[in-house]
């Protein structure tokens, strides 16, 4: 009856099975590339679901020697094994062993608290006793097996087996299988990567377990216990970088952080580690090569007796690694020694290295108060000499001669952004020089004026005006005066030289920011305003010719992407960067694909329905595409974006420099990807006076442009229907004359060519030939 009565009353209010008929546990979300390679992982409890049939029964064995050898045979709960952990809990004085069943662990770990009370083991026992009647065998180690926490974030055996191994669970070797089924005793003593000496003796024990249980033989046994215990690194995602980011942030958008993190998604992405790696490196070499022409900020300098213990600490680090630090990587290092003529010895903690006498120049004291340095840090940079000490702490970049050179850490910035334009897809994104996931992401984030990279939005809306590429435009001084002040704005070209009348392409191949500014006035600003509205700019713009110049902030990102409306023959469209995700059970939750690549989706409505399946819009007459691009390749043949001439194949681009050269730009492309590049520092300030477009950004641009179209064929922009190609004077616009000295096969939309020809020069003996001009009475002016 007491029985009874303790049965009815510890069996009331107990949890529902429920949890265990709809088990749907947390998972992990993992992102592959197009060709099947896992990329990243994202989860709160890194769960890989597996079905029973697909656990191998070796593994399964293991865990029965190890946690319940009577498993199959007692009903939930096992009273020998309680009465047996009992007396040895007893003798020990404290508790050394456990008495529950894996059932009694499934009741605990879904249904239960971690209490450790006598109440809490009655009602794990009952609900144990409820669950086998439920539940079969192999079900409820359906449920124990994928559950269980196994320490290194890994929840569930196939977890384990892919975050200790690196191995899905059917080619887990027997000593592999015991380890795993070692650890749930405790996961932090006998993880292998902690403890790997207590990893081997559990592992050991579980073994004998087995063979005690008839699970394996002695000699599977023997050779088992030998088998080294290997346990692989957990490999760092190799989606990275800016594009990690832009991954997570369109995923949480679209499905919620908890959806990403909690209900196993699969999900594809384009991603290229190869293309993203490059743009990485190319990135870096820009701004370490742009930091080689700052001043040299005064270093740290060391006193003797802490040079030892700094050196071990550097020589730890670089254990394992090659000899010189890589071309896009700098170490620390000590001066050591300093030469009569200024040579420098300087130690990493591994090797000596000689260095030439630096010809660096130093940060001027000036600068830091600039910068408000406070007088406590500004006596302590006083008392630093202009010259380099034994000492300083300096930095090393390798070099491409297993050398080094002296460096220093960056103060410049940059970012960068391509797309694979055949494809529609985001090829590369970096964020900064040392970018970190979650930080300031320079593509998306970073607002900043784009100077002459804007220019050809306008010059394409001049085209669209009816503008031709020979359209004459005057390159001289002009100062405006404010109607509501004193004040007057009087804008100036590079190096403040002005060359007159220019056609339209000259005008834009050489950046010139007075004839910008007239061909915006000959536009319109509301015309031009409206133009923008066709670009995925993201913003409004104020009314202001300063526009024409660029004086105004974007994102790498909207600009970069604004650009493809001119690469892609007028057509807007949103690269993509996520091609499908599908849930746990393999349903099909998003799929993209880019402007006009998917055959299928544009013709059946309902595929196409989807904003992220939708056809490209066109924003921009294909002609005018064609011609912008054209006028474009010329900044890259004849113009400011020269440098770019040895990607040696055809590309279109533009250079941008702001003010004081606080920011530096070059967009460009092929027909087969888009790259935008951003350099400058985060608080805007001057890099210095030769830190152009050209020079600040063009070389990471052509860097990764070189990574990016190896094995891809040389191919040029194809024009058009509507254009026609006619041969004009380079000076004039107009067809060749007489005295023509530089000619120009030119591109024009049909019908629109220029048909006067060039006049001879006055007083040439072409011009002798010609007709008396008729006198029109107002001083021969034609007016």
């Amino acid at each position: 009856m007491g029985i009874t009565i303790g049965y009815l009353l510890f069996s009331s209010n107990l949890p529902k099975l429920t949890a265990l008929s709809d088990y749907q546990p947390p998972l992990v979300s993992r992102v592959y590339n197009s060709d099947g390679e896992l990329i990243a992982e994202y989860a709160d409890e890194h769960r890989i679901l597996t079905p029973f049939n697909q656990i191998p029964k070796m593994l399964t064995q293991a865990f029965l020697a190890a946690e319940d050898q009577q498993f199959y045979e007692h009903p939930g709960i096992n009273p020998a094994r309680i009465l047996s952990a009992a007396l040895a809990n007893l003798r020990a004085g404290h508790t050394v062993q456990g008495g529950s069943t894996i059932t009694q662990q499934v009741a605990k770990n879904f249904l239960l608290t971690s209490e450790r009370s006598y109440t809490r083991k009655i009602r794990e026992a009952i609900l144990a006793y409820r669950i086998e009647k439920s539940f079969s065998k192999d079900d409820i180690l359906y449920l124990y097996l994928n559950q269980i926490y196994l320490g290194r974030g890994s929840y569930g055996v196939a977890s384990a087996a892919w975050r200790y191994f690196h191995k899905p669970l059917n080619e887990l070797t027997l000593a592999e299988c015991a380890t795993i089924a070692g650890m749930p005793k405790s996961p932090g003593r006998y993880a292998p990567h902690i403890n790997p000496e207590k990893a081997t003796q559990r592992r050991n024990t579980v073994l004998h377990l087995m063979q005690n249980s008839g699970f394996a033989s002695q000699i599977e046994v023997e050779m088992a216990t030998r088998e080294p215990m290997i346990v692989t690194d957990l490999e760092a995602p190799k989606l990275n970088d800016a594009y990690a980011d832009l991954v997570v942030r369109q995923l949480t958008e679209r499905f919620g952080l908890k959806t990403l993190r909690r209900q196993g998604l699969t999900i594809i992405v384009p991603f290229d580690p190869i293309a993203q790696n490059a743009a990485i490196r190319a990135v870096r070499h820009g701004v370490l090569d742009i930091e080689q022409r700052q001043h040299y900020r005064y270093p740290v300098n060391h006193p003797s007796e802490t040079w030892m213990a700094l050196l071990e600490s550097w020589k730890k680090v670089r254990e394992g690694k090659p000899v010189a630090p890589a071309t896009d990587e700098i170490i620390p290092a000590l001066v050591t020694k300093v030469a009569r003529n200024g040579d420098l010895t300087v130690n990493d903690g591994r090797n000596l290295w000689k260095l030439s006498k630096p010809g660096w120049g130093w940060k001027p004291i000036s600068e830091y108060k600039k910068e408000g340095a406070t007088e406590e840090q500004l006596a302590e940079l006083q008392k630093h000499p202009r010259r380099w000490i034994k000492g300083d702490e300096i930095r090393l970049q390798g070099t491409a001669k297993q050398g080094v050179r002296l460096a220093q850490e960056p103060s410049i910035e940059s970012s960068l952004y391509a797309i694979d334009m055949e494809r529609g897809t985001v090829l590369a994104r970096v964020g900064g020089y040392d970018y970190q996931t979650a930080g300031f992401d320079r593509v998306h984030q970073a607002m900043r004026q784009p100077g002459s990279a804007f220019k050809p939005l306008l010059y394409t809306s001049a085209l669209t005006s009816g503008s031709t590429p020979a359209t004459i435009v005057m390159d001289t001084p002009v100062v405006f005066d404010s109607s509501t002040s004193d004040d007057f704005w009087r804008p100036e070209n590079y190096k403040d030289k002005f060359a007159g009348p220019v056609p339209l392409r000259n005008a834009l191949e050489h950046s010139r920011n007075l004839a910008s500014i007239k061909v915006l006035q000959n536009v319109g600003i509301r015309r031009f305003l409206n133009d923008l509205e066709l670009y995925p700019l993201e913003r409004k713009f104020p009314p202001q010719l300063a526009l024409a110049l660029g004086a105004t902030e974007v994102s790498l990102e909207a600009l970069t992407n604004s650009y493809t409306v001119m690469a892609d023959q007028g057509q807007k469209w949103t690269p993509v960067s996520i091609q499908q995700v599908q849930d746990r059970t393999g349903n099909t939750l998003h799929r993209s694909v880019s402007g006009n690549r998917c055959q299928v989706c544009h013709v059946d409505p309902v595929m196409s329905a989807s904003d992220s399946m939708r056809p490209a819009q066109r924003v921009l007459d294909p002609v005018d595409s064609f011609l912008i691009t054209n006028i474009m390749k010329g900044v890259v043949e004849r113009g400011t974006g020269r440098r770019a001439r040895a990607l040696n194949r055809p590309a279109a681009g533009k250079t941008g420099t702001t003010n004081k050269q606080v920011d530096a730009w070059f967009m460009g492309y092929t027909p087969q990807v888009l790259t935008g590049v951003w350099s400058g520092r985060d608080t805007p300030t001057p890099m210095g006076r030769s830190e152009t477009g050209a020079r600040a950004a063009l070389p990471t641009w052509l860097e990764s442009m070189q990574a990016f179209h190896k094995g891809r064929p040389v191919v040029d922009f194809t024009p058009p229907e509507g254009i026609e190609w006619v041969v004009i004077d380079d000076k004039t616009g107009l067809l060749p004359g007489p005295d023509s000295e530089e000619v120009f096969l030119e591109a024009f939309r049909s019908g629109t060519a220029p048909t006067e020809e060039t006049p001879a020069l006055e007083g040439s003996d072409a011009d002798q030939n010609q007709p008396p001009k008729e006198d029109t009475g107002f001083f021969g002016l034609g007016l």
